[in-house]
């Protein structure tokens, strides 16, 4: 998912709100974290003022992350219809219409939007609303909001500038253009990349308190209460979002932040370098800093293209990889956080493919997931089985055998028959197979246990 829920390296509104309270208590006297509009100066002197604010900004952040400054940094200030535009020239050079629909697909077939979502229109619409400042690696350009006063927006311009010393040491460009089909490798790349700018954003702020991030409790701890605040601050269409896409934008910074946080704590910022050479492999090692310390690398799915085992016209349309995180979300809709989060860890690796029958557009999703013991493999079936009936309060259970070697659950839900197989430390489950496929079942499943997994 992360593919179209990246941004181009921007700032967002609510990381601002994502502050423990020491931070936003000692800025309320300089209006620091505020996102208050208040009447602009004149464009050609405000972006005067953003120009020496942002060198000055940029010694000090260079500072405090231990990167010199190589080039200078251009800088200015963009309207809202100007930031809208970037937003939709963001989409459109990083994203074919035909991945942004099967997004929109794949949502919809693991329920976690609703049937009629809009994918494209609605993350337009959201991240013009969300987006506070960018910096943009092809240009080399730091771009404010010029509706926020200059004052305010210096938290903002310490995240960007760091970005922009980032790209000059570490190359931006090199993960803008990420493959299709690893996901969730590219969504703990996008992590460290903003988690590294929000920590030193974060230290920016505490300096007055001669504090820093290393003195805070972790910053997962107020992930929920970013989305609580948001309702204080105007934000509409953040709030009016899918907890996929919520999760999802604040994944990067909150939990990259506690990744940066904890790396500093055990080997300070000069391992936070070496990460853009050691780049973490899954988002796994994000959430569990250990695995990433200890080089714990994910497993490399291939499932195989059923097409020709299925009948004729069926279409492949996306292939995938969720994660940890991404099985969080996909549990949590349904079965909450609190037995989501130990149902997702232990995670070995996975891919999911979706399909659709170009005649019906009925959508057939197909996933396999290795996890690290049989018991992990175990909780994650038995939680899925239990999202699977929390999804579709009405389906009529089919099968629950358990036998030495695999263990079965199916459904008969509204959306097609769903079918769950647990075998030694893998799960490979089918959903939304219609009526006239079940003759190919038994062939689907033999094709989708001959597929070997190895490490990356």
């Amino acid at each position: 998912m992360s593919k179209g829920i990246r941004i181009s390296i921007v700032t967002l509104l609510l990381i601002l709100i994502a502050l423990p309270s020491v931070i936003n208590n000692s800025s309320a006297q300089q209006g620091v974290g505020s996102t208050s509009v208040k009447p602009a100066p004149d464009k050609s002197t405000k972006t005067l003022d953003a120009i020496a604010a942002a060198n000055e900004i940029l010694e000090e952040v260079s500072k405090m992350r231990g990167l010199k400054v190589l080039n200078p940094v251009k800088s200015g200030i963009k309207s809202r219809s100007e930031i809208r535009q970037e937003v939709i020239r963001n989409f459109e050079e990083s994203m074919k219409p035909e991945e942004l629909d099967a997004i929109n697909k794949t949502l919809i077939a693991y329920g976690l939007v609703p049937q009629d979502f809009k994918y494209r229109d609605f993350m337009v619409s959201l991240l013009t609303e969300q987006v506070a400042g960018f910096y943009r690696p092809k240009s080399k350009e730091l771009f404010l909001a010029d509706w926020n006063d200059l004052n305010q927006q210096r938290p903002v311009m310490a995240h960007e500038l760091t970005h922009a010393l980032q790209d000059q040491h570490f190359n931006l460009l090199r993960f803008e253009d990420w493959p299709r089909g690893d996901s969730d490798r590219e969504t703990a790349i996008h992590a460290l990349i903003e988690g590294d700018a929000t920590g030193v954003m974060y230290n920016y702020q505490l300096k007055s308190l001669k504090s820093d991030i290393t003195r805070l409790p972790s910053f997962v701890n107020f992930s929920d209460q970013a989305g609580a605040q948001s309702d204080k601050d105007g934000q509409q269409i953040f709030n009016s979002a899918p907890a996929v896409i919520k999760e999802s934008l604040i994944f990067p910074y909150v939990y990259g932040v506690s990744f940066i946080q904890e790396i500093v704590k055990k080997q300070g910022w000069a391992s936070v370098t070496r990460a853009y050479t050691e780049l973490p492999q899954s988002t796994e090692q994000i959430i569990h800093i250990d695995k990433y310390l200890a080089h714990e690398q994910p497993i490399v799915d291939k499932l195989p293209d059923l097409t020709s085992v299925l009948t004729p016209g069926w279409k492949k349309i996306d292939t995938d990889v969720s994660g940890e995180f991404g099985y969080f979300i996909i549990l949590s809709e349904f079965i909450g956080k609190k037995e989501a989060r130990p149902a997702s860890q232990g995670w070995g690796g996975d891919q999911f493919t979706l399909y659709e029958n170009l005649r019906t557009k009925q959508l057939l999703l197909v996933h396999r997931s290795i996890w690290d013991t049989k018991d992990d493999a175990e909780e994650f079936f038995k939680a899925y089985a239990k999202r699977t009936i929390n999804r579709y309060p009405q389906a009529r259970q089919l099968s629950n055998v358990r036998e030495t070697l695999v263990t079965e659950r199916s459904f008969q839900t509204p959306n097609g028959k769903i079918v769950m197989q647990l075998r030694d430390k893998s799960v490979v489950t089918i959903e939304g197979l219609p009526e006239g496929e079940d003759d190919h079942l038994q062939n689907l499943f033999e094709a989708l246990w001959k597929q070997e997994s190895l490490p990356r």
